[in-house]
């Protein structure tokens, strides 16, 4: 756990301040324009895995907003089905 939260605090300190639009998967958390409302401390991060149509593994970063919504922060691919 303190690697993946140094490698994504690494990822984020490289991040622009212009932010790239990220398309979520079907069943990203954000899919669909939806956005949950997370109890976790505005700023935090957190991962979840997902799949794609074609049954790959991916990790998508999230952020949590002022308003506890979460944006989609970046996606790494994990392994083929």
């Amino acid at each position: 756990m303190k690697i993946q939260m140094i490698l994504v605090l690494g990822l984020l300190a490289g991040c622009s301040t212009q932010q790239s639009v990220l398309e979520p998967f079907p069943n990203s958390l954000t899919y669909g324009g939806r956005s949950p409302i997370v109890p976790y401390p505005v700023g935090s991060s957190f991962s979840r895995e997902v799949r794609d149509e074609f049954l790959n593994r991916y990790e998508e970063l999230y952020e949590v907003q002022p308003d506890h919504t979460v944006r989609l922060v970046t996606r790494f691919r994990r392994s083929q089905p």
